[in-house]
């Protein structure tokens, strides 16, 4: 006899057909909470001035974060089409280039601020295989190829503490 609880799987089931212009139309109950999310204000209480060109934005958290600060987006960089139509949608006064970095050229954001990105941390992940350079979603060389381009005042990457050790 087993005493463990028994989970009973919950079955998702249609309740109409997709509605066309959704996000993601594969999805017609949601099986998360619904509860209300706090919004992000659309427009920042104080403009910095400041413009950004961010890297691998993924759905857009480090930019939230930039708008909020009052810094200006030049454009925003995703590989991801999924992570591409969430900034669409959220902000669609936003300039999202659907681009692979290694593609990209940087000549027509000379004029950025700042180059933000939060590149893939795998390669340099302690948990991972660390393979560093030898790592073919290692961006680093293609960011300093960008900061070299641009030439923007500052530059802010996100990633792993293990970026820092001497293996890499």
């Amino acid at each position: 006899m087993n005493n463990s609880p028994v989970m009973k799987r919950r079955k998702f089931r249609r309740s109409a057909p997709p509605t066309p212009g959704l996000l993601f139309p594969e999805m017609t109950e949601n099986p998360w909470g619904t509860t209300k999310l706090r919004r992000f204000p659309k427009k920042p209480s104080v403009d910095s001035g400041l413009t950004a060109l961010e890297l691998c934005a993924g759905a857009g958290g480090q930019a939230l974060g930039y708008e909020m600060a009052g810094i200006g987006h030049a454009g925003l960089v995703e590989l991801d089409p999924h992570a591409c139509a969430t900034l669409r949608l959220n902000r669609p006064n936003w300039r999202v280039i659907e681009e692979d970095l290694n593609r990209f050229d940087g000549a027509a954001f000379r004029d950025v601020d700042i180059i933000a990105g939060g590149l893939p941390c795998p390669p340099f992940s302690v948990a991972g295989k660390q393979l560093g350079s030898r790592d073919e979603r290692n961006l680093f060389p293609v960011l300093i190829r960008l900061v070299d381009q641009i030439r923007p005042n500052a530059v802010m990457i996100e990633n792993v503490r293990g970026i820092l050790e001497g293996i890499f």
